[in-house]
C-alpha cells in the first residue's frame, strides 16, 4: 500500500478525489481500488464526503492528526461534483450573523443530492436538501471560501421548505418575524418571483413587505 498511498496523498492531498480517479491510480500500481479506499479511510488518509467522493488529507494534516473543517471539505466536494449548491437554513443564519445559536447539523442546499436522513462527515452531522433548479442562481454570497444564502434567500427557503413539510403557518410567521430586522424588503420582493405564490402569502402575512 505504501506506493499508492504516497502517490494519492502527494497528488490529491488537500483536495478531493473521486472513486474513478482512485481506480485509475490503482491500475498503474496493480492494486485493488476497493481495498485501497478502505485502507485510506481506515488509517485516516481519506475522509468520506459522499459515496465515491473523498477528501484527501495533506501529509501535515495526517501526521499532526489535525481535525478537518467540515464546511471546507464539503465545499470542495460539492464544487468538484459541479453542483449548484450553498450552505442554507440554520447554517446560513449563523454564517450571516443572524443568530448566535449553534445548530449541530450543517445544511447543504443543492440541485441534485437528497438524503432523507442526516449523514456524518468528519464527525459532523450534515443534511442534504434538494431544491428545484429554478431556486438557484440568485441570493448566494461567498465569504472565506464558503457559499451561503443571504438573509433574504435564507428566510424564503425556510418558508418554502416548511410549507412543503406542512409546518403550521403561525409557526413559520413567528420564525420570519424573529429575523425581520435582518431583511431588506426590496430584495425580498425581487426574490419572491422565483418562489410559489404561497411563499409570498406567508411573507405578506408576516408583515415584512
Amino acid at each position: 500500500m505504501r506506493g499508492v498511498t504516497k502517490y494519492l496523498v502527494s497528488r490529491f492531498g488537500g483536495g478531493v478525489v473521486l472513486r474513478d480517479e482512485v481506480s485509475g491510480v490503482c491500475v498503474k500500481f496493480g492494486a485493488d481500488a476497493a481495498n485501497v479506499i478502505n485502507y485510506m479511510i481506515r488509517y485516516g488518509y481519506f475522509v468520506r464526503i459522499l459515496r465515491g467522493v473523498y477528501y484527501v488529507k495533506t501529509l501535515e494534516e495526517f501526521k499532526l492528526g489535525r481535525a478537518v473543517d467540515v464546511h471546507r471539505i464539503v465545499s470542495l466536494g460539492m464544487d468538484r461534483l459541479g453542483l449548484e449548491w450553498y450552505f442554507g437554513l440554520y447554517t446560513a443564519l449563523r454564517l450571516n450573523g443572524m443568530t448566535h445559536e449553534f445548530h449541530n447539523t450543517t445544511f447543504i442546499i443543492n440541485n441534485r443530492i437528497f438524503r432523507p436522513k442526516e449523514i456524518t462527515i468528519a464527525g459532523s452531522k450534515v443534511k442534504f436538501i434538494k431544491l428545484k433548479e429554478g431556486l438557484f442562481g440568485f441570493g448566494v454570497k461567498e465569504k472565506d471560501g464558503l457559499k451561503f444564502s443571504d438573509p433574504e434567500k435564507t428566510i424564503l427557503d425556510f418558508i418554502y421548505i416548511f410549507r412543503y413539510r406542512g409546518v403550521p403557518e403561525g409557526r413559520i410567521i413567528s420564525m420570519v418575524e424573529e429575523y425581520a430586522t435582518h431583511i431588506h424588503g426590496e430584495k425580498l420582493k425581487e426574490y419572491l418571483r422565483f418562489y410559489p405564490k404561497s411563499v409570498g402569502k406567508v411573507v405578506k402575512d408576516a408583515g415584512i413587505i
